[in-house]
C-alpha cells in the first residue's frame, strides 16, 4: 500500500513511474490498485514475454509489473533465465525517473539481492517488538553484504509522531551499536489512519480515495522532503555511482556474495 501510494505521489508531481512487484512469492501490488494484469513476472522470466509488454497502466501514467505469485528465488533461476530477467530489466533503465521495488517481508535471497542493487533502501518498520526484530533483522544482513548501503526507516502506525521517533531512535541506537556503526537514516512516521485500511478494502489506493487524510498529507511531505535530492553518501561514492542496473548484473552474475 504505501508503495501505491509514494507512486501516486511522485507521477502527480510529474515524475515518470515504474512498480516492479518483486514480491516473487506472494505478489499483490496489482490488488492494491484494483487491477488484474493478464501477465506478470513470470512470464518474462520463462521467456514468453518481454518486459514491456507485461507492463499496465495505472493512476496518473505510473506503470506496473506484477510479480509472479509462487516464483522461486532469484538466486535459484537457472543461468539463462537469469540473465534474461536482468536483460529485461535494463530495459526500465530510460524509461522512468524513479524504479520502486516491493519487496516481500523477511531476509530471503531475492528480497536481500534487490536491496543490495537498491540506490537507496527503504525498511518499514510498526512499533510492534515483532516488527522491529524483522526490521532489524534485514539492516544487519545489509550492512554485512553493503555496508555503504543508503538505509531509511518508515514508522508506520504509530500513535503519533513521538512514539515514531522513539521507535526509529531506538532501532538507530541497536543499529549503531551492534553492526559497526552502521547508520539508519529517519525518512518519517505515519499515524494511525482508518482511511488507509478503508481503502484497501476498496482496493484503492489511500491517494486517491482519500487525498486529505493525515496518512495522505504525511506522505507528499515526505516524498517532496526526501525523494528528489540525491543523499550527499551517496555522492562521489564510486561504488553507488554505479547505479542499480549495474550493481544488479554483478548480483545476478555472482560478481558479490
Amino acid at each position: 500500500s504505501l508503495v501505491a501510494n509514494l507512486a501516486i505521489c511522485l507521477a502527480q508531481a510529474g515524475q515518470r513511474v515504474i512498480i516492479l512487484d518483486a514480491d516473487l512469492g506472494l505478489a499483490n501490488i496489482d490488488v492494491v490498485f484494483g487491477i488484474r494484469p493478464k501477465y506478470n513476472l513470470m512470464d518474462v522470466i520463462n521467456g514468453d514475454m518481454d518486459i514491456d509488454k507485461i507492463m499496465v497502466s495505472g493512476p496518473y501514467g505510473i506503470q506496473i509489473i506484477a510479480g509472479g505469485s509462487g516464483v522461486m528465488e532469484l538466486a535459484d533461476l537457472e543461468k539463462d533465465k537469469a540473465e534474461r530477467l536482468f536483460n529485461q530489466l535494463r530495459f526500465l533503465e530510460d524509461k522512468t525517473d524513479f524504479l520502486l521495488i516491493d519487496t516481500g517481508a523477511g531476509i530471503s535471497k531475492s528480497v536481500i539481492s534487490f536491496c543490495q542493487a537498491a540506490d537507496q533502501v527503504i525498511v518499514i518498520t510498526t512499533t510492534e517488538p515483532t516488527s522491529l526484530v524483522d526490521a532489524f533483522g534485514i539492516i544487519k544482513v545489509l550492512s554485512n553484504k553493503r555496508p555503504n548501503a543508503y538505509v531509511s526507516a518508515l514508522v508506520n502506525k504509530a500513535d503519533d509522531l513521538e512514539e515514531g521517533t522513539q521507535i526509529y531512535n531506538r532501532l538507530s541506537k541497536v543499529a549503531k551499536e551492534y553492526l559497526n556503526n552502521f547508520e539508519v537514516h529517519y525518512l518519517g512516521c505515519l499515524k494511525q489512519d482508518r482511511n488507509m485500511h478503508i481503502a484497501v478494502r476498496q482496493q484503492t489506493p489511500l491517494m486517491l480515495f482519500s487525498p486529505m487524510s493525515p496518512v495522505a498529507v504525511e506522505l507528499r511531505k515526505i516524498v517532496s522532503q526526501s525523494f528528489y535530492e540525491l543523499p550527499e553518501q551517496l555522492k562521489n561514492n564510486e561504488e553507488e555511482n554505479e547505479g542499480f542496473f549495474k550493481r544488479l548484473a554483478k548480483i545476478f552474475k555472482g560478481g558479490k556474495d
